[in-house]
């Protein structure tokens, strides 16, 4: 597990020194289009980000349109995604290249990857350590050799306006968000889905403020040409590969890398454009390669704990997230031949309980013969594809007796306690290598289908006071906590049981 951890920190290290390299691209392109051929900075963005956005969109409908419907249903996804559309995206590209519209290039990329501090500052609060001296010593020269290349040495090549310090610190701040944001929601759902709903959010909302159809603008073929390369290259390929960067070696390592931005702008321009490449631009790009070495040597930490966004947790796929396994899964009844999975299943869900201090005695419920007789009765359910069992769980159409019992609360709907009007869902566990995929929102979303199919009014669970997790899980889906019942077994012992209602 370290060995492939530390490979994919290497992977991410590639990835993010490719996406810088097409960044370097999509800035030539972006130079030519706005000083040689003269197209509005906001015009550029709205095309760029809806047109990209219609490239990862069709990629993820042909190749993970499972899980492209299956981010719908998760509120708190869908929330990060947008937040990193706005924050990230859009305010990454509109900040840098208002920046640049007042100054240069250069001085623009100065600015922006000011974020670094503001990264690298913000990771280590929330780990609560201090850089590691790789880190320092890469940081100084990334921004060194990027203040080399962009200001060819001159000092005083940043002296700018107010607009442009101002625009500039916007820049490095959304820098920051753009690779800090994603991380979680990264990890879930892989490069291809997050960047192709954050593209989109962030062309429709820069559209409807643009109006570029507005825009008066020559578009011809080499136009088109330039476009279509910065979007295909400099945009799709760019943020894809970054991204990839910070899921497998983390925002700070990926950060790092992703200023090789200058470096391949310098050469692209040297070669395409036939800007001349000076003595400084040369010590810039050997300070940079340096500090791309430097980060790449992972040292020990492959050997010790890893630390939150150190990156390469677990062997996640190229360009997808641990949610991506869902897209090959399906709910289904159990059948016999699934019994020995399904006991393995709450094996594993019991040993998970012990772990976090619940305590539920030498008696583990439920027995071998009430789970065949639910699997006999059809209210067992598990999650698979043709051969792997990754999940199960049971709903009960007909209630549960003890929640006849007295409440200490609340029921939400009149009838819980005496006639089945709701579904009961009980024995949810998942395999550990599917853990944090995803799932437990499948699974909630599962029932709840199965109870609504059946005309239940609403849907109720219990669990142990001290089962967190699940109770998280719950609450974050919509169940309410109504209070708590306490359930005698056969040797007159109680134990007690909170109990969550969710109208359906």
């Amino acid at each position: 597990m370290q060995q492939k951890q530390a490979n994919h920190v290497v992977r991410g290290i590639v990835c993010a020194a490719a996406g810088g390299i097409c960044w370097g691209f999509s800035g030539t392109c972006a130079q030519l289009l706005t000083s040689g051929l003269d197209i509005p900075v906001s015009w550029i963005t709205c095309v760029r980000l809806l047109a990209a956005a219609a490239i990862f969109l069709a990629i993820c409908i042909i190749k993970d349109r499972r899980n492209l419907l299956a981010v719908f249903r998760d509120r708190e996804s869908l929330v990060q995604i947008a937040g990193f559309a706005l924050l990230g995206v859009l305010l990454t590209q509109m900040s840098y290249l208002t920046t640049i519209s007042y100054t240069n290039a250069g001085t623009g990329t100065v600015l922006e990857r000011l974020g670094l501090l503001v990264i690298m500052a913000y990771v280590c609060i929330r780990v609560r350590r201090l850089p590691k001296l790789r880190e320092f010593i890469g940081l100084v020269l990334a921004i060194g050799g990027t203040f080399l290349i962009a200001t060819k040495g001159h000092f005083d090549s940043l002296a700018i306006p107010p607009e442009a310090l101002f625009w500039g610190g916007m820049s490095a701040i959304a820098l920051a968000f753009y690779t800090l944001l994603p991380v979680k929601v990264l990890k879930k759902w892989g490069s291809l889905i997050v960047t192709g709903l954050a593209m989109l959010i962030g062309g429709v909302v820069a559209t409807a403020f643009v109006r570029p159809w507005t825009i008066p603008v020559a578009v011809d073929g080499e136009v088109l040409l330039v476009l279509g390369l910065m979007t295909a290259i400099g945009t799709v390929a760019a943020y894809i590969l970054y991204l990839q960067g910070i899921t497998d070696a983390g925002p700070v390592r990926a950060g790092l890398v992703g200023c090789v931005e200058p470096v391949s702008a310098t050469l692209i321009s040297a070669v395409w454009l036939h800007t001349p490449v000076a003595p400084v631009d040369i010590v810039g790009v050997v300070m940079i390669i340096a500090m791309v070495f430097l980060v790449t040597d992972r040292g020990n930490d492959a050997e010790g704990k890893e630390e939150e966004y150190g990156g390469a947790r677990g062997d996640v796929p190229l360009f997808e997230g641990r949610a991506s396994m869902l897209g090959y899964y399906s709910a289904r009844k159990a059948v016999h031949a699934d019994y020995r999975r399904i006991m393995t299943l709450l094996d594993e869900g019991h040993r998970s309980l012990k772990e976090i201090g619940v305590v539920e005695g030498f008696k583990k419920y439920p027995s071998a013969r009430r789970v065949m007789r639910s699997i006999d009765e059809g209210s067992c359910y598990v999650v698979a594809d043709d051969e792997n069992i990754i999940e199960m769980f049971a709903i009960e159409m007909n209630g549960d007796p003890h929640y006849k019992l007295a409440l200490d609360g609340q029921w939400l709907v009149e009838g819980v306690g005496g006639e089945p009007v709701y579904a009961a869902l009980h024995w949810v566990n998942v395999a550990p290598e599917a853990r944090e995929c995803g799932v437990g929102s499948f699974i909630l979303g599962s029932a709840e289908r199965i109870a609504r199919e059946t005309g239940k009014e609403s849907i109720c669970a219990d669990i142990y006071p001290g089962n967190e997790p699940m109770r998280n899980m719950l609450l974050k889906h919509g169940y309410l906590e109504c209070g708590s019942i306490r359930i005698k077994d056969y040797l007159e012992r109680e134990k007690q049981r909170a109990v969550f209602e969710k109208i359906l």
